[in-house]
């Protein structure tokens, strides 16, 4: 991937911490440790997959690479520049280039507005064209999403959950954005819906020459769209690598376990499942060392004390792991 694709996004050490609680003196006396250290490049073209399980940070690092969301250190590279240095006006129009498709696309609509309203709404907000052009725009780009024209004038109450998914994508589309953050995009869907949008999302992707970063925790979807996949564990990045090399030949003892629980509808098939024990630890009070450390049964004295760094084990495959 490195060797014939550009670079466009890096974050390097990018870290989110919440203080929920301070002292009288104002002292953070609480903090969640949302995202830890994390490091990752995206390829111009490319979608990459970032999974785990509920409460791990991907969110927060999808916000925090967009600029939503504040990181609390760290740096966020886009074609060479720093974006978290770029001051309030700077980055607004580096949101023409950097858009987000949200996971719920009910609360995410404005329901006291059109969808020629919302639509046109990211047009105006930068003013671009006329108003004879931007509706022409909102045309456009309504088609291609696969909604006709004659429901401009209607509300979001009147759409279906499909439907309200793909005039949520053509809002975050309408500026022609160059990188695109898809926060679990269908998990609010039917079934019976998900494959038209991811569908869609792929189609859209071709046609606009996008870069995706693709957040959920289904890894059945993840595998369907991605080019390579990242897996997030309490904040921290413990595996990246191709998919096909992710899913042939995990090397992260919680990427196995992840693996292991995909459902197979096959009954003959008797593969032995990775069942972890204990819970999730809390990201206020992260163990020390590996963070899986508590779950993982192949946790030496070394894992409890020493955090293992990404490193590469042959084709790009990257795994945060001493047994490595």
């Amino acid at each position: 991937m490195s060797e014939d694709k550009k670079v466009l996004l890096e974050v390097q050490k990018v870290k989110k911490e919440f203080v929920t609680s301070k002292s009288l003196t104002g002292k953070p006396v609480k903090i969640v440790h949302a995202v830890d250290s994390v490091d990752l490049t995206i390829y111009e073209g490319e979608t990459i997959g970032v999974v785990g399980e509920s409460g791990c940070g991907k969110s927060t690092l999808g916000r925090c690479i967009l600029q939503l969301i504040k990181p609390t250190a760290g740096h966020v590279l886009y074609r060479g520049e720093d974006i978290t240095k770029l001051n309030k006006e700077q980055m607004r129009q580096m949101r023409r280039k950097m858009q987000l498709i949200f996971q719920d696309p009910y609360a995410s609509l404005n329901p006291r507005m059109t969808v020629l309203e919302l639509i046109m709404a990211p047009l105006e907000a930068f003013g671009i064209g006329t108003m004879e052009e931007r509706v022409q725009r909102v045309k456009e780009i309504m088609e291609l999403v696969g909604m006709p024209e004659n429901m401009m004038n209607r509300y979001p109450h009147e759409f279906s959950g499909g439907q309200r998914q793909r005039i949520v994508i053509a809002r975050a589309l309408v500026l022609n954005p160059e990188f695109v953050v898809c926060d679990e995009p269908v998990s609010a869907l039917d079934v019976s819906v998900r494959a038209q949008v991811l569908n869609l999302i792929q189609e859209l992707k071709k046609k606009k020459h996008l870069t995706y970063m693709f957040i959920s925790h289904d890894l059945s979807v993840v595998k369907y769209i991605s080019d390579r996949i990242a897996v997030m564990y309490l904040g921290r990045i413990v595996e990246i690598a191709e998919k096909n090399e992710l899913y042939n030949n995990p090397q992260h003892p919680y990427t196995k376990a992840l693996l292991s629980a995909i459902p197979i509808p096959d009954v003959d098939n008797k593969m032995k499942r990775e069942i972890l024990t204990g819970d999730v630890p809390s990201p206020l009070n992260p163990p020390s060392g590996c963070y899986f450390h508590t779950r993982c049964k192949y946790a030496t004295e070394r894992c409890k004390t020493e955090c293992p760094a990404l490193h590469d084990v042959g084709n790009g495959h990257m795994v945060a792991c001493h047994l490595n």
